[in-house]
């Protein structure tokens, strides 16, 4: 790996590849990422898939780095935020936004179900 020493989990890209809509890549250092990317895209190519850059987003957790990821010469979009595997990842690496978006959708699910609950011809117990 150019010297570089393996961090993080280790598997094959092409393993991962079947998820293509939805990868993740980590990395604490931005010369480490900016291998992971460079890595994604010739593994990607190898199996005839091409990257959507205006798809693709970066984000940066407690770094004074603030260096534009890029792939094929275009700066990747940076967030503050996002959702993934139904979590909201932010920028402040805190929980406090994934916990709002939880009991605001448990919220909305009870507000949809209140007319059903306050039917009184179905029993407690059916409720």
């Amino acid at each position: 790996m150019n010297g570089l020493r393996k961090r993080g989990i280790q598997w094959s890209m092409k393993e991962r590849l079947e998820d293509a809509d939805g990868i993740c890549l980590l990395a604490q250092r931005f010369c480490d990422m900016e291998e992971k990317l460079k890595r994604l895209k010739e593994e990607a190519e190898s199996v005839c898939l091409h990257i959507n850059i205006n798809k693709s987003k970066g984000m940066r957790v407690n770094t004074p780095n603030m260096q534009k990821f890029r792939l094929e010469e275009k700066e990747i979009e940076e967030v503050g935020s996002f959702v993934y595997l139904g979590s909201v990842v932010s920028e402040s690496g805190g929980t406090e936004e994934d916990v709002a978006s939880r009991i605001k959708k448990a919220n909305g699910v009870f507000v949809q179900l209140y007319p059903v609950l306050r039917i009184s011809t179905y029993q407690k117990k059916l409720k």
